[in-house]
């Protein structure tokens, strides 16, 4: 960490630099933008979207550090803690797509570019290595109540024990703080009782070890019997000289060293974090690839099965040069903050054979993966929502969503038919898995048709009889991860359709129902004769003795009779020509073979549709 004081003298230029970028950025990318084809936009990703991204230029001219979040318990509202230079920043991200600003609450004392936070309950702590700065205490649950934001907040209470402190850490339902690197106890752990959040009282401190960069403690529920149900901290000591440090803090009035354990080609020994199974720490050393130790982001490997003898098993390097900062590890995936290469989601399954894989990443700072204290700071994964939120020294704070399913559907399906989706798994998804479709109509059933570890299929069957729209979102429930992705189908009514065997446009008797016309049928119904093309509702009389029209009454155009007008026994272009002499006759004219008061075009067709024929004599 002390070779980042270089990053105070080089931000100007890198400002200056990213300033019009990320000008640019918050104007057109505070909107949803998914990873597609490798970019969000201007960002190479992969199986992480962009929701949400807040510019440098927004923070009122501080650079960004820690960032941490608060579910209500009460409302299950979830909050983004964004730490300042200047102080910390409140966002209320309900909607991660548009989240509200609801306010600040300043610095104790003067700015740092160093700031750390953890809540108790509904309490959160606020340390910096600002000096003389203290702890500052504030009531989380005052967020619940802004409702003209953003506003200033001042601090509920303020305990002065310490002044600097680098890092702050919190345990789950458990009423200590826990301060690292602070100028009291040579740097090692002062902990602070907040039973009464309200009036912190020290409750210990432990400076055996010398100073304590960071820190994770833990009641511990690991392979290691000999201390389940203790409270254990790990311990990372910077460069004093770079090891971790395993020590019992169960009780603050008597902490001990379980183990301390160097490792190779060390240098600062920055910060960790324990496997969900206990078994393993990956750790950060922040800088190896700054001193030349390593030409590529490196993860040191720790076999912590047992407690009092941990084991170096390996390292893990990374795609870029970057340098490591911050990193934790929810269900069987690690979230890197590794500066400028941005967020790196590592799948840890194979630790034991001392291998992770790359599954996921997300670059906001696309300019450089460049050896430099630029970029991200830390990320905070743990809203149930999916939601990760990562400061950017340089460039504000994003709000983005690791997805790793993807889904193939149809847009449109007819009421009758079956609707498929196919859900595609991607690599650093653990089983087993759960899958639920909402938006669908009551009247839909649906089924899984088959599933493996990388591909589902369902289908839905039984589709209002209506032309609609709907957004079916697609959720799969894994070990310890959830994803969900969106697809709109569009619902179209099925018809009634009739056999036209005669091919006359209108059929009678059997039909089915479809979206889409069959070969074969049509959509009339009403025809009295499927065997005749000249029988059909509102066809012309042929004077064949049939209804050709079906409606039920032989009229006198459609009897049959010889329309012999020259009365010679043949029907010839004799006929045709008194026909022709007559056309347009009106009344009680000779050439009225259909007998509508006026010779036309249809008498003329009756002539022709006999034309050669003998009459009777």
């Amino acid at each position: 960490m002390f070779n980042m004081i270089r990053m105070i003298y080089t931000r100007a230029f890198s400002l200056a630099f990213l300033c019009w970028i990320s000008c640019w950025r918050c104007v057109c990318m505070h909107a949803q933008t998914p990873c597609v084809d490798g970019f969000a936009g201007i960002y190479p990703c992969q199986n992480v979207d962009l929701l949400y991204h807040a510019g440098i230029e927004s923070m009122a001219g501080a650079s960004t550090n820690e960032i941490w979040g608060w579910t209500d318990s009460l409302y299950q509202k979830d909050y983004v803690i964004v730490g300042l230079s200047t102080g910390v920043r409140f966002y209320d991200i309900s909607n991660p797509v548009q989240p509200i600003f609801l306010g600040s609450l300043p610095t104790h004392t003067s700015n740092s570019i160093w700031r750390t936070f953890r809540h108790v309950n509904n309490y959160l702590f606020i340390g910096s290595e600002a000096s003389n700065h203290g702890m500052q205490v504030f009531d989380l649950t005052r967020l619940r109540n802004v409702t003209n934001p953003p506003v200033l907040f001042f601090e509920d209470d303020h305990y002065a024990g310490f002044g600097k402190c680098h890092t702050l850490t919190t345990i789950p339902g458990h009423p200590y703080v826990y301060a690292c690197g602070t100028n009291t106890y040579s740097g090692g752990l002062h902990v602070v009782n907040v039973s009464n959040p309200l009036a912190p009282v020290i409750a210990g401190g432990f400076s055996e070890d010398g100073y304590i960069h960071e820190a994770q403690i833990l009641e511990y529920h690991g392979p290691d019997a000999d201390y389940n149900n203790r409270i254990i901290a790990f311990c990372y000591s910077g460069s004093n000289p770079p090891v971790l440090t395993i020590v019992d803090v169960t009780d603050p009035l008597d902490m001990n060293i379980i183990s301390t354990t160097p490792y190779p080609n060390s240098s600062y020994c920055h910060q960790g974090w324990l496997t969900e199974d206990g078994g393993y720490v990956l750790m950060d050393d922040e800088t190896d690839e700054n001193n030349g130790l390593f030409t590529q982001t490196r993860t040191v490997m720790l076999d912590v099965h047992d407690l009092d003898a941990p084991q170096f098993m390996g390292n893990h390097l990374g795609n870029t040069a970057a340098i490591d900062h911050n990193q934790y590890i929810k269900g069987n995936l690690a979230y890197q903050s590794n500066y400028t290469a941005g967020l790196q989601i590592l799948d840890v399954s194979n630790i034991a054979d001392t291998s992770l894989n790359l599954v996921a990443f997300f670059d906001h700072y696309p300019v450089s993966n460049a050896t430099s204290f630029d970029g991200e700071w830390m990320n905070y994964p743990y809203f149930s929502s999916g939601v990760v939120a990562v400061t950017d020294i340089d460039n504000g704070f994003f709000l983005l969503r690791p997805n790793f399913i993807n889904i193939q559907a149809i847009d449109s399906v007819c009421a009758e038919q079956t609707w498929i989706i196919d859900i595609y798994i991607q690599t650093g998804f653990q089983g087993p898995f759960d899958i639920q479709l909402a938006g669908l109509p009551a009247s839909v059933n649906y089924t899984l048709v088959w599933m493996d570890a990388m591909h589902a299929q369902l289908q839905c069957t039984n589709w209002p009889q209506l032309d609609a729209s709907y957004t079916i979102t697609a959720t799969v429930i894994g070990a310890s991860h959830r994803y969900n992705r969106s697809a709109t189908v569009n619902t179209r009514a099925s018809l009634q359709w009739f056999v036209d065997a005669d091919s006359d446009g209108y059929g009678m008797g059997d039909s089915i129902f479809a979206c889409d016309q069959p070969s074969g049928y049509v959509a009339n119904a009403g025809d009295c004769d499927d065997s005749n093309p000249t029988i059909y509702p509102g066809a012309w009389p042929t004077a064949s003795g049939d209804d050709n029209n079906c409606d039920g009454v032989v009229s006198q155009g459609e009897i049959a009779f010889c329309p012999d007008l020259n009365g010679d026994g043949w029907i010839t272009m004799a006929d045709v020509l008194i026909c022709t002499e007559d056309y347009g006759c009106a009344g009680d004219c000779i050439a009225d073979l259909n007998q509508d008061n006026i010779v036309s075009v249809l008498d003329l067709l009756i002539l022709y549709g006999n034309f050669g024929v003998q009459c009777q004599p």
